[in-house]
């Protein structure tokens, strides 16, 4: 039976009044899970800087989300296993990652299970802190380096299961990073780190790419996989950590290099070869990645995939009335590209337009009317700057220009 505004014990039909809402905001609440989710976003915003830098050559290949720990990093010759921990207010202390069930005791049960799977020789173990140190001395020796643990450090570290040569071995591959940003400011920190990466997009493109990313990292924490399949996995990873099928039994939760390449824009030192390769995989055309490599906004890809579409109309009239010889079009594909060519030497020699090269020539070319138009004597396609922009965007396409970008 649904309840209706009139059922008994409801308010009869009356509106809700500013005090009523007042009351109502005012009830005490348990906060729990909303400081749960805000510190799990955390942690899946400090993974996308992770992610991020498996484009930027540090050596990383993958990064796998709640697995064995908050978040696993694959690299060539390494695994690196991380466990992530956020602060409401004050510093770290060693006796704070000492508790039990707080950062080390985690990472001391991953290392026996890296042990177990017999890859503890590639692997080191890490604790990622929201915040700054404590200035005991005690906390910043362990803190700089784990291996001059005292004996009463690792009595609590033998309560954690380690013994013996377990304990200095674990000691030597583990190390505290603090001062990872706030949840206050991390968005901005990635941000800024995304525009850093493409410094030639708009705030509105990078803030659109990192919400693109987030809600990836988001759905690759919330997967989940048996303790048999994290061995699997790892054992698997020791022979060949790139193949791609051995990343099938936690597939869900790894961000891998292919899955970036997919969600962001090309790279301003991606070679035409590796626009290819896009292409060929139906991403995009060839012009529209290579006008975003060389920085150009949506408006602009818009602008000139309409202005190809009837370029490529005219040409194709032109020829067939023969107007456009093939001689005729070699002499003007010749001056055209000469022509943007001489644009963007000129903006790279001035530092004009130099982080998006493709806006510059594009709309230096549009806007400057007249001399678009020289470029066609013979008016093979009737000295129609908008036209001949347009044709320039066909010769692109077939690899012969990059827009300035090299």
């Amino acid at each position: 039976m649904s309840l209706s505004r009139d059922a008994p014990g409801m308010a009869g039909g009356r509106a809700i009044r500013p005090q009523n809402m007042a009351a109502f905001a005012s009830l005490p609440s348990d906060t729990t899970g909303i400081v749960t989710f805000e510190r799990y976003l955390w942690q899946a915003k400090i993974a996308i800087r992770s992610w991020l830098d498996v484009l930027t050559g540090t050596g990383s290949i993958a990064v796998v989300c709640e697995h064995v720990e908050d978040i696993a990093i694959v690299e060539a010759d390494a695994f690196r296993f991380a466990q992530l921990k956020t602060r409401d207010k004050g510093s770290w202390s060693l006796a704070k990652v000492l508790e039990s069930g707080h950062a080390i005791h985690r990472l001391a049960a991953s290392y026996e299970l890296a042990r177990q799977a017999g890859i503890v020789e590639l692997s080191k173990f890490e604790v990622w802190l929201e915040g700054p140190p404590s200035e005991q001395k005690a906390t910043t020796d362990f803190f700089a380096d784990p291996t001059c643990a005292s004996a009463e450090i690792k009595k609590k570290i033998r309560a954690f299961g380690l013994s013996g040569s377990k304990i200095t071995d674990f000691l030597r591959r583990l190390t505290i990073h603090c001062h990872l940003p706030a949840r206050p400011s991390v968005d901005a920190v990635n941000i800024r780190f995304i525009g850093a990466i493409w410094p030639g997009h708009s705030m509105e493109q990078i803030e659109r790419l990192y919400d693109s990313l987030l809600q990836t990292v988001t759905a690759a924490q919330s997967a989940s996989a048996s303790p048999l399949h994290v061995r699997a996995a790892m054992l698997a990873a020791r022979s060949a950590p790139a193949a791609v099928d051995l990343w099938q039994p936690i597939a869900s939760q790894a961000l891998t290099l292919p899955q970036l390449r997919a969600l962001c824009p090309p790279l301003a030192a991606d070679t035409d070869q590796d626009l290819v390769a896009r292409a060929a995989v139906g991403e995009a055309t060839m012009l529209e990645l290579k006008l975003v490599r060389a920085g150009a906004s949506e408006s602009t890809v818009r602008g000139a995939l309409l202005a190809r579409a009837d370029a490529d109309v005219a040409a194709t009239l032109a020829r067939a009335s023969g107007i456009m010889t093939s001689e005729g079009e070699m002499a003007l594909d010749a001056r055209l590209l000469a022509a943007a060519s001489s644009i963007a030497a000129l903006a790279a020699a001035t530092g004009t337009g130099v982080q998006r090269p493709a806006e510059y020539v594009y709309h230096t070319m549009m806007s400057n009317v007249a001399n678009t138009a020289a470029v066609d004597p013979q008016g093979v396609l009737s000295r129609d700057h908008r036209l001949l922009v347009g044709h320039l965007c066909a010769v692109s396409d077939q690899c012969r220009y990059d827009w300035g970008a090299s």
